[in-house]
């Protein structure tokens, strides 16, 4: 078989062609459906650039985006399907499922009445074509959001008609979306002891589907709110036969005993960021994690796991602890998600073959079994924690281990663990386990504490002798590079200008946000910038992005084309006092990784890597949102990195 990827596609046949589509789709759906939306858009998007006019890719991707909160980018996608087929019932369903986002994130009143009324007539125009359930269930949501209470009970009703006569006609062959539904339409009804035999039975057939699931529960925790927060209507009763319905408040009479039977109906897993202990190296004076030990700690880590229901976890892959963890994990076909601070073999070298036994053997076992790897740090040599010039790349990626599980329960509205095993001593190097703990503390993470079982007796380690600070020492920063595009337009003559308007303005810039960058330099139209922390890096980018893009550049005697691109990063570079320049300055790899994004970004757009994305979760910094773009192809250093668009969540806070 040709490696040509355009000679292959020459070579197969259409029913190959029909397969991998088909392939595609069914990828596509499933990850969306467990939660998997980087997944869902990466996949999509590599179909689409195979087979774009393919419909339910389009459609998919639309979905995968909207539950991002990328609702801009799916809206475009979903408006070119609707000029070509203006009355496809799935594509009106997703455009009032954007305007229902829409109006849940509206701060104005009036525009998210305009919002909700959008929202209705598509899903009102597509209920009216087929009457199928889908967009008949949201409909009633709609109308009842909308104050139109009366209306939302005659389509709840249709809809639950609908759904029972197709449930006894499938009866065990029922999909959970179905029962999902027909329960909704009973919450609306008021029959919530219904409800919840169908609740249950959804979760039982979309176990592992998470996302599917937690919107199921958050759509009937927002109806029971907006009926307890109504006036009592009517009262009528169903002519279906199989059930009775009370169109009441849900948490009235009785059931206000018991508000958490919807909880009930649903077993969600949670998120499990996980940091511990390496297992002891032969010969270590002061024993902490004996080899001879690690069945009392594989217990231990299970019955953790156990009882926050574990489904999805963030760890490294060290020996001891953290592999465990990651074996037990899979055990209980969960997720397992890792970040290693250095390539492999470096990795290896540093934190498991040492400890001898089979540890690279399980070390190589989990690495092939985890659902994701990303390496925090290119560099082939491993970082120390005894080099106080390399120690914070290990805490680097501790900090993008901890982000990423942030972000995933975030996005699936999971509950979010960090679990470790730690003796509780403190004075351990930059990146250790202590560390990371006492990192977990500053953001408010609630740490589950599992003590090594330590031979008793044992005496505490001798306070580690204190290191001299280096001449170059390595920092964590935020790296911008900026591309104002046709600055060669702007002539010799027009220098002064642009030095007065465009730079003055950029410095005024500066002054409103009170941040100051480490380091500026402007080499044309290039701008290189360094920032002590992410928030000040995300504040300047989108200011500075809004000043270019809305200036009238033309009125203060510049070129009316000027234009930006702009690209963030964050990672661990050397900061020094540079002799020759005479101030501060920072290098190592991660200060180039800007520049091998911006050739990629559009303009007026901000694109950022998936370690700065992944930092801003960790630190909660919430003045801007990520969209996943997938996997984008940058230059050759830099290929094929996972990169997020960038935007303002809300004025008010920028």
């Amino acid at each position: 078989m040709s490696s040509n990827p355009e000679e292959e596609g020459v070579l197969r046949s259409p029913a190959g062609f029909a397969e991998e589509i088909a392939e595609y789709e069914t990828t596509v759906r499933r990850a969306v459906s467990s939660g998997q939306l980087l997944t869902a858009i990466e996949v999509a998007k590599d179909g689409l650039h195979r087979f774009p006019d393919n419909l339910t890719l389009r459609q998919q991707l639309a979905l995968a985006q909207t539950q991002a909160g990328a609702l801009e980018a799916a809206e475009a996608v979903l408006e070119d399907l609707v000029k070509e087929s203006p009355k496809d019932e799935e594509t009106l369903s997703l455009l009032g499922r954007i305007h229902k986002e829409l109006w849940r994130r509206a701060t104005n009143p009036d525009a998210g009445a305009a919002a909700l009324q959008q929202a209705c007539e598509f899903y009102g125009a597509a209920f009216e074509l087929k009457h199928a359930y889908y967009p008949g269930i949201n409909l009633a949501f709609c109308l009842l959001a909308a104050g139109k209470r009366e209306q939302a009970l005659d389509c709840a009703e249709k809809v639950a008609k609908s759904c029972k006569l197709e449930l006894d006609a499938l009866r065990d062959s029922a999909d959970g979306w179905l029962h999902g539904t027909y329960a909704e339409a009973l919450v609306h009804l008021g029959d919530i002891d219904q409800a919840a035999v169908h609740y249950r039975k959804a979760a039982q057939l979309f176990r592992g589907r998470w996302r599917d699931l937690s919107s199921m529960q958050s759509q009937a925790r927002a109806i029971a709110g907006l009926l307890k927060d109504a006036p009592t209507g009517r009262v009528r009763w169903s002519d279906l036969g199989s059930f009775q319905r009370r169109a009441r408040s849900l948490f009235s009479g009785p059931r206000a005993l018991d508000r958490d039977w919807l909880d009930k109906c649903f077993d969600f897993p949670s998120v499990v960021v996980f940091a511990g202990h390496m297992v002891d190296a032969a010969g270590r004076t002061t024993p902490r994690f004996p080899a001879a030990r690690e069945g009392e700690v594989r217990a231990a880590i299970k019955a953790k796991l156990e009882e926050h229901n574990a489904g999805i976890g963030f760890s490294s892959a060290a020996c001891g602890a953290d592999l465990i963890f990651c074996e037990c994990m899979l055990e209980r076909g969960a997720r397992v998600n890792l970040v290693l601070p250095c390539p492999v073999e470096a990795f290896k070298l540093q934190s498991v073959t040492f400890a001898g036994g089979d540890w690279e053997k399980r070390f190589h076992a989990v690495l092939a079994a985890a659902n994701s790897v990303l390496f925090a740090n290119a560099s082939e040599a491993a970082p120390s924690h005894s080099d106080p010039a390399t120690a914070q790349a290990l805490v680097y990626s501790n900090r993008i281990v901890t982000g990423l599980a942030a972000l995933q329960a975030h996005s699936l509205r999971l509950d979010l663990h960090a679990v470790t095993v730690w003796d509780g001593r403190g004075g351990d190097a930059p990146g250790g386990t202590a560390s990371i703990v006492s990192d977990w503390k500053r953001r408010n993470l609630t740490v589950h504490v599992i003590p090594p079982p330590t031979p008793p007796g044992t005496p505490p380690p001798a306070a580690p002798a204190a290191a001299a600070a280096p001449d170059v020492r390595q920092e964590i920063k935020a790296v911008i590079n900026a591309e104002l595009l046709n600055y060669r337009r702007i002539t010799e003559g027009k220098l002064p200008l642009y030095i007065r308007e465009f730079k003055g303005r950029v410095g005024a810039l500066l002054a409103e946000l009170k941040i100051r960058p480490v380091v500026a330099e402007i080499w044309g139209g290039t701008h290189h910038l360094v920032f002590d922390d992410l928030e000040a890096a995300a504040r300047f980018a989108v200011g500075f992005r809004d000043l270019v893009q809305g200036t009238d550049w033309v009125a203060l005697g510049l070129p009316a084309d000027l234009g930006v691109t702009i690209a963030l990063h964050a990672g661990p570079v050397f900061v020094f006092d540079d002799a020759v320049q005479g101030r501060q300055t920072c290098v190592g790899a991660h200060i180039s990784r800007p520049a091998r994004i911006v050739p990629v970004t559009p303009r007026g757009h901000i694109y950022a890597s998936q370690e700065f994305a992944a930092l801003c979760g960790a630190e909660g910094i919430t003045v801007v949102g990520f969209e996943f773009l997938g996997r984008v192809h940058t230059t050759r250093l830099f290929e094929d990195a996972p990169l997020y668009r960038v935007d303002r969540i809300d004025d008010s806070q920028a």
